[in-house]
């Protein structure tokens, strides 16, 4: 039987793992309302111990990048059912584990600016420098981390699909607005519930709160009626084509393939076809001219070095005459570290690859300028900013998220959505085995192919030049505040 002291232990271990299971949870779903509010209140809740956030952030990777387990099994690229085993599992908690680690640092300074007196009985004005200098810490943390490969998803892309109207205000703040913001409604709950639980004046704060967060759904979710354009079709092929296979498929194959595919284009009056990323194999080349312009992803060769790249044929075009480089490359999958090319061509059929320009605006001439996000690089906001900025009207995704689950596909979505959302700009999704469709600029779906189905279909695109506040200013504003709250805080220390 338990004694009341090992209960007490108990549950400083299982509220925190609880809490980062119902957040990696609300992590691209349609729970984000019910679970991700009460997964950081946890957070916050159990942030003066050390072992609780690191808990919290290692159960938060844990369930939220799972799909990462699917990459078993590796036995096609020469690895051992167990061998295939070992690998997936240790990259996921290897994952896990830095997320813990994470979240732990971020916990020692709670510590040291918020824990040296009693949180429920501080002065309203220094609590909240406090707590919105926390909050941005964890924001701009996840800034940083999404410039590098080891980012995929965080919370402020997480809002989405779960609270599309709160993830209207990313035009205004960005994806790091909203982590911020998020992290201040789990300390409003957590608060409100201190000052509750110690029978101290809560109710002006929690109903104060209330209103705040109905004033910013109102906000974020203004808009104005979006005119849909039909002048410029373009047809999406989704190829359907498993990783798994694409070793044994021959070029013939793929023109065949691709031959029907453009014939849908040309059937439907379509001006572009799209194709996904890894469509094309090395050194291709068409039979016939290209009859339609397209945008197909595939390979080449640069300096004795493969890449993945978005390739351009125009009307008559045998071979790519333009393309645009994948830039961000996902580790041991696509980007390989010296040491270990002699022993292994990665976790890809093509492991090897080598990264392009890290610029995402591309203009094939063919079509009007475009900002290219090839699959991973759907999570770098500030690149996708970067190519509106130098007068891209539309957004292309390509992807591959075979063999992955559903829930990579959710998180992808959520990802391209929220870049929408962001700079006000169309979406065109084209992926191997989906999500494959079309995102309206509010953040909307228009239109969504079935997953693992190969499919031709006709989309609508918007072409747009207006910019919004973000990509105006970007993340600037969220850094100005950040250094302001950051000397606040200094300057109360010091007096």
């Amino acid at each position: 039987m338990l004694i009341p002291t090992q209960i007490k232990s108990l549950r400083q271990y299982f509220y925190p793992c609880l809490g980062g299971i119902l957040g990696g949870i609300s992590i691209s779903t349609h729970f984000w309302l019910i679970f991700m509010p009460i997964s950081l209140f946890i957070l916050w809740k159990g942030s003066e111990r050390k072992i609780a956030n690191f808990w919290w952030g290692f159960f938060f990777i844990l369930i939220s990048h799972s799909w990462l387990y699917d990459l078993h099994p590796l036995s096609w690229l020469g690895f051992s059912w167990i061998e295939s085993v070992i690998i997936t599992i240790s990259i996921l908690l290897f994952c896990a584990f830095l997320g813990g680690l994470l979240v732990y640092l971020w916990g020692l300074l709670v510590e040291i600016v918020l824990w040296q007196e009693d949180v429920f009985k501080m002065k309203i004005l220094p609590l909240t420098v406090k707590v919105f200098f926390l909050s941005l810490t964890w924001g701009i943390g996840e800034w940083i981390l999404s410039q590098t490969p080891f980012f995929w998803i965080g919370l402020g892309e997480g809002l989405v699909p779960g609270d599309i109207y709160l993830a209207g205000l990313a035009r205004w703040i960005g994806a790091s607005g909203l982590c911020v913001l998020q992290i201040l409604i789990g300390f409003w709950i957590f608060f409100s519930h201190g000052r509750w639980r110690r029978k101290l004046h809560f109710k002006k704060i929690f109903f104060s709160g209330l209103f705040i967060i109905f004033f910013l759904h109102l906000f974020g979710g203004l808009t104005t009626p979006i005119k849909r354009n039909y002048e410029y079709p373009v047809a999406i092929w989704q190829t359907n084509i498993p990783t798994r296979e694409k070793l044994k498929i021959d070029d013939e194959f793929i023109k065949e393939k691709q031959s029907i595919a453009q014939k849908y284009a040309l059937t439907n009056q379509a001006k572009l076809l799209v194709a996904p990323e890894g469509t094309l194999p090395n050194n291709f080349f068409l039979d016939e001219s290209s009859k339609i312009n397209m945008l197909a992803g595939g390979f080449r060769n640069s300096n004795n070095e493969l890449r993945s790249s978005l390739l351009g044929f125009q009307i008559g075009d045998k071979s790519f005459t333009s393309f645009i480089d994948k830039n961000r490359l996902v580790p041991l999958g696509e980007k390989i570290p010296k040491l270990l090319v002699s022993f292994s061509r990665g976790l890809s059929a093509v492991g090897g690859i080598q990264p392009g320009s890290d610029t995402r605006f591309f203009d094939p001439k063919f079509t009007p300028p475009l900002a290219v996000a090839i699959c991973y690089e759907v999570s770098d906001g500030l690149k996708i900013r970067k190519a509106i900025n130098s007068g891209a009207k539309l957004i292309i995704t390509a992807a591959n998220l075979d063999p992955y689950p559903v829930k990579l596909y959710n998180q992808f979505l959520s990802l391209a959505r929220l870049r929408s959302i962001e700079n006000k700009k169309n979406n065109l999704l084209v992926s191997n085995t989906g999500p494959s469709g079309l995102i309206q600029d509010d953040g909307k779906i228009i239109q969504l192919l079935d997953l693992n189905v190969e499919q031709n279909k006709i989309v609508f695109p918007n072409f747009s030049s207006e910019k919004t506040f973000y990509t105006k200013f970007g993340d600037k504003p969220i850094l100005l505040l950040f250094i302001f709250f950051m000397g606040l805080n200094f300057f109360w220390k010091i007096n």
